[in-house]
């Protein structure tokens, strides 16, 4: 028997075809799993002091739950609750050098919350802006994603610099002082961010 459809939910969230690119800004997305070293990059990352600091990482974190991690990522995509794509350079699809994705926490109003991690070595030289630009401009023109927001700690300068220059306003601070970013679609996109952060 089918399970029963959920009135709330989103349709299933397609992968950007044909492939996002920015190659003015050396940044390419690509779903995860498409390269076999994947996983192992993963983990990696998730063991990676800023990334453990300022992101959602779960305790689990060897390359074997990466790897399931990264094989759950279709689920999650045909389910419509979420979607993260791996941050690579144009030319060398098995790169990773970050990731941006979403989660959708409000399915009605087409609410869904943007993070994004770039590996150490790839730090300060406007990747993450360039994939945050890429990866909000497709998902607002062609996912059924109404507003895209960002919370940042006021610690992590960096990260609001990256919302900031993707064209995310800040829009407030919540009681615990986290910075939130919101980006709707319809916004006037900018010109896809400064190098350097």
């Amino acid at each position: 028997m089918a399970e029963p459809e959920d009135p709330e939910a989103l349709p299933p969230l397609a992968l950007p075809f044909p492939p996002l690119v920015r190659p003015d800004r050396g940044v390419a997305l690509r779903p995860w799993g498409s390269d076999p070293r994947d996983a192992a990059t993963l983990a990696a990352a998730w063991a990676d002091p800023e990334v453990e600091r300022w992101t959602q990482v779960p305790e689990a974190r060897s390359e074997a739950d990466a790897a399931r991690w990264v094989a759950g990522e279709a689920h999650r995509r045909d389910r419509g609750v979420g979607i993260d794509l791996v941050v690579t350079v144009p030319g060398d699809p098995g790169a990773v050098i970050g990731e941006v994705g979403l989660a959708v926490v409000e399915p009605v109003g087409r609410w869904a919350e943007v993070g994004y991690w770039v590996l150490p070595e790839h730090r300060g030289r406007g990747r993450a802006t360039a994939a945050l630009w890429l990866f909000t401009h497709w998902v607002l023109t062609e996912v059924p994603i109404q507003r895209l927001f960002a919370r940042t700690d006021p610690a992590n300068v960096a990260s609001g610099r990256v919302a900031a220059a993707a064209g995310y306003d800040h829009v407030g601070d919540l009681a615990d002082g986290t910075v939130v970013w919101v980006r709707d679609r319809g916004s006037a996109p900018t010109a896809g961010g400064t190098v350097g952060v």
